[in-house]
């Protein structure tokens, strides 16, 4: 029960960014953690039953926000994912790595990806000092 809060508010803090403003609020069942949204007067709609994108870009923040629940207060622990943008198209894929790159500046992310796109974002978009984009090639790994 005392989760359904801080995932609810994390889906809304990024759910408009993620989904370009296709879904703009969220409820989590306290009871049941099921999760539904809906988009400016639109009714609520079970995640679920989303489109398979959509659902994956809930998923990945309700993923993003367990770090702050399952860590001691006033801890920052990284978010580690993988290929978490395989799934997308390149709009849905442009909205994710913007919003992995918001969540950055608040904790580290470190995203392993095989999308040549992603590869391509970063390498154009993660400019600061603390950034960092490392290829790595199957034909520089040692076997």
């Amino acid at each position: 029960r005392s989760i359904a809060p801080l995932l609810k508010e994390a889906l809304e803090r990024w759910l408009p960014q993620v989904t370009r403003g296709r879904y703009v609020d969220a409820r989590v069942d306290p009871e049941t953690l099921r999760v539904t949204v809906r988009g400016p007067g639109s009714p609520w709609r079970d995640a679920r039953l989303l489109s398979h994108g959509t659902a994956e870009q809930i998923y990945l923040l309700l993923r993003v926000a367990m770090p702050e629940y399952l860590t001691t207060p006033g801890e920052m622990a990284p978010l580690v994912l993988d290929d978490v943008t395989v799934q997308a198209d390149v709009d849905r894929q442009e909205a994710i790595l913007q919003v992995l790159k918001a969540i950055s500046g608040e904790r580290q992310v470190i995203l392993f990806s095989q999308e040549r796109d992603a590869y391509e974002w970063a390498t154009q978009n993660l400019l600061e000092p603390q950034d960092r984009v490392i290829c790595l090639r199957p034909d520089t790994v040692p076997a």
